[in-house]
């Protein structure tokens, strides 16, 4: 059915920004990652300004510390934004990905059927995952100046996200390093959620191939 066979592109298609985005949310929120990468860079007595940045970019207080100049607090406003759109847009896709499967289910009827549909799309989107998450790996062990500028050009206007680390205090309190590690971090989470993905998706082919061989 044509139906079917277009559900089942944008299900694959969808599967690898939902890990990504899942997997950053995670990671990117996560403070022992932080706690540790303070320790490792010696980032000394500004790290508690952590908590009241991840606290602004969740909404959870709308003041940033007079630690910051304007144009740190215009880009952390910016982060913030992006971020909250990152979240509605999971939200979209969740909601998309639910809906596509569920009308697929009822097109499909058959257990057989259907376990055998979910199957394939959790195998060919992990594998899609795990392609995207080996280029993004790549990229930032090559070339990650480069990058790294490329990522924030996509989100940020030019010249809005460079800092000087001699009178801005943001860029000590995040070095560049720090993002490499999380990029790093993110591309290996992606990968563990993508071959997790796989291994169940391949159980329920087999599983499908089985039962319809039995009732042969």
């Amino acid at each position: 059915m044509k139906f079917l066979t277009i559900a089942k592109f944008l299900l694959v298609l969808i599967l690898p920004f939902l890990l990504f985005l899942l997997v950053l949310n995670f990671v990117g929120f996560d403070s022992s990652f932080y706690s540790q990468k303070f320790s490792e860079y010696n980032v000394g007595n500004i790290s508690p300004l952590h908590e009241k940045v991840i606290s602004f970019i969740e909404g959870k207080i709308n003041e940033l510390p007079g630690d910051f100049n304007e144009r740190e607090k215009q880009h952390l406003l910016d982060v913030r934004n992006a971020a909250t759109i990152s979240t509605i847009v999971l939200y979209i896709l969740v909601f998309l990905f639910i809906l596509l499967l569920i009308a697929s289910i009822l097109t499909l009827k058959v257990n057989n059927l259907i376990t055998n549909f979910i199957g394939k799309i959790l195998v060919f989107g992990g594998v899609l995952t795990i392609a995207l998450a080996a280029i993004l790996f790549f990229l930032i062990n090559s070339d990650f100046s480069s990058t790294f500028e490329s990522f924030h050009s996509l989100f940020f206007k030019k010249g809005t996200y460079v800092f000087d680390p001699a009178k801005e205090i943001i860029v000590r309190l995040y070095p560049e390093q720090l993002f490499m590690d999380l990029g790093i971090k993110i591309s290996k989470g992606v990968v563990l959620m993508s071959a997790i993905a796989i291994l169940l998706g391949s159980f329920l082919v087999f599983k499908s191939k089985s039962k319809k061989n039995k009732n042969k």
